[in-house]
């Protein structure tokens, strides 16, 4: 099924998206940004990323109220190019289970 059409308007910046905005909270931000993905954000630093088609099959599916958390396409890790593998393998458990407790 084709996505609906969405309106590109970059002047429109609206509040940024974190775990807990809804499913229809972030389909209207991806639909003034004319967007097709967006970050999710948790203070200041990048959580994630969402696709329309997550959003629009979890708002199909009667879950517009879920947050955004439980559709993520892909979770984001922060990754210091100073550390060593250990701290590395830390972050990304870290990050795993951040998204799994969401």
């Amino acid at each position: 099924m084709a996505l609906p059409a969405m309106d590109s308007d970059p002047t429109v910046p609206g509040p940024p998206l974190t775990p807990t905005s809804t499913l229809a909270e972030a389909w209207a931000h991806l639909r003034a940004g004319g967007e097709r993905v967006a970050v999710v954000w948790r203070h200041d630093r990048p959580v994630g990323i969402v696709g329309a088609e997550a959003l629009l099959d979890g708002i199909r599916g009667g879950r517009s109220g879920d947050p955004v958390a439980t559709v993520m396409d892909y979770v984001a890790v922060h990754v210091d190019t100073h550390a060593d593998a250990g701290v590395t393998l830390r972050e990304f458990r870290r990050a795993a289970w951040d998204w799994l407790r969401e």
